[in-house]
């Protein structure tokens, strides 16, 4: 597994057999199947992705990763903040592409341009640009267009904005934040800012710090720091916490994360 590092996380990699044990991100994927036959379990069915076609995984979706044949497959990845669609969206509920896979021209025209100069890392306005195609374009196909408040949507980015910063201040990520101070912030009961926010965003206000601490758990581990202090730096009670939550969002375990990285 290779991975260039530009406005977001972009993955090549090349599996046989079985590549992900079941899991979920909390970020939408793009993948661009280039070799082989990519199989995953998704939403209660087995799906297939042929060299040339388009995998798009919905925020919070549990899926799994195979080789759909004995030979091996391959393809190229980037992970998609739905944050970044959801400020184009402006209050719209994240789009979901029924099924996972698509031969849909425009798909394949984003996930090109997104992937195929791999090694290049992408300026930040052509990224900037290409979210916006891929968050319009994914609206427009799908029948998911259902409107939120406008007071909906600034109420959760106004909680979004306190999560990031109090994260920020605290280089440790080791803060205790509560549904309660979320609600103040918000206006809202603490069970509407998990209900909209896991509209808007695709994941709830606990499993976006969780996803924050795995970022950085990722970057760390990609240094060569040693998983014991990886796992207290990141904000973790131990090693063994960090590890079920790393294996429940990437499929696989923050010791073969530091291999590959290696």
């Amino acid at each position: 597994m290779s991975r260039a590092d530009g406005e977001t996380e972009r993955i090549e990699a090349c599996f046989s057999g079985l590549a992900y044990a079941p899991h979920s991100h909390d970020t939408y994927t793009l993948a661009l199947t280039t070799q082989g036959v990519q199989s995953f379990n998704y939403r209660g069915e087995l799906r297939h992705s042929l060299p040339g076609e388009v995998v798009i995984l919905h925020p919070d979706e549990t899926h799994d990763g195979q080789a759909g044949t004995d030979d091996p497959f391959a393809y190229r990845a980037i992970t998609i903040d739905p944050v970044d669609v959801q400020n184009i969206l402006q209050g719209f509920s994240l789009p979901f592409l029924d099924g996972g896979v698509t031969k849909q021209p425009q798909f394949i025209e984003i996930a090109k341009k997104l992937l195929s100069e791999f090694n290049r890392p992408l300026e930040k306005l052509e990224h900037q640009d290409l979210i916006y195609a891929f968050a319009n374009c994914l609206q427009q196909t799908t029948s998911n267009s259902i409107k939120h408040t406008q007071a909906n949507y600034h109420a959760m980015k106004r909680v979004r904005e306190y999560i990031d910063d109090i994260i920020t201040i605290d280089s440790s990520l080791s803060v205790d934040i509560t549904l309660d101070e979320l609600a103040v912030i918000s206006d809202y009961s603490k069970w509407q800012v998990t209900r909209d926010f896991r509209a808007l965003y695709g994941t709830t206000p606990y499993r976006y710090v969780t996803l924050k601490r795995l970022q950085k758990a990722k970057a760390l581990i990609e240094c060569g720091i040693p998983l014991s202090q990886v796992s207290f730096s990141s904000g973790f009670a131990d090693q063994s916490h960090m590890t079920r939550h790393f294996k429940k969002c990437f499929g696989t375990t923050p010791k073969t994360w530091a291999n590959l990285s290696q």
